[in-house]
């Protein structure tokens, strides 16, 4: 961990004391909420033949593509055996192509189809319309709070979160720190 990161378990220099807790509890309440969202949306509008890895790669490469293998392998947070993998499935599907580089004639780049950004299309136009119906269910105050909550759910995806080849450093991490707080009775 660098001089300037922040320990999971202790809260950032200026930050009440109990901002950790307050913290902990938030994430607690709105991460089953969170997957359940994701989850409910995913069953009911399906992206046919498509994983969940798929579809999170696609999406990928939708907005930052094309990339090379290695940049999909660290924006997913994958290994790249596995990018490889995901884009070799979907390439058969007809929803990728791979081309080479034009600065490095050794690597190649992947960017969607135009099959590949239709389903995309498509898929996100049903998703949003399954959104909107839940949506106009709420009240006024309620749907203003989630359109207030977009912009920091959105900058919680830009953090810098771990990627796998250093997921066993950042879980050695928060166990050591975990290990040095007493433990409640």
């Amino acid at each position: 961990m660098s001089d300037h990161a922040v320990s999971p378990q202790s809260p950032p220099a200026g930050a009440h004391p109990t901002a950790c807790a307050d913290e902990a509890a938030l994430a607690s309440d709105l991460r089953p909420v969170l997957l359940r969202l994701n989850n409910l949306v995913r069953r009911r509008v399906p992206s046919v033949e498509l994983t969940p890895a798929q579809s999170t790669a696609l999406t990928t490469v939708l907005d930052h593509g094309p990339l090379r293998m290695g940049e999909l392998a660290d924006r997913e947070q994958i290994r790249m055996p596995t990018a490889t993998a995901i884009i070799r499935r979907v390439e058969k599907l007809g929803l990728v192509q791979r081309r080479p580089d034009p600065d490095d004639g050794r690597a190649v780049l992947v960017e969607l189809t135009d099959s590949g950004r239709e389903r995309l299309g498509h898929v996100a136009r049903e998703r949003n319309a399954l959104l909107a119906g839940l949506l106009e269910q709420l009240t006024d105050a309620d749907r203003q709070a989630i359109a207030d909550s977009v912009p920091a759910l959105t900058a919680m995806l830009a953090l810098d979160l771990p990627g796998p080849e250093r997921l066993d450093d950042h879980r050695s991490d928060m166990t050591r720190t975990q290990e040095s707080e007493p433990q409640p009775r």
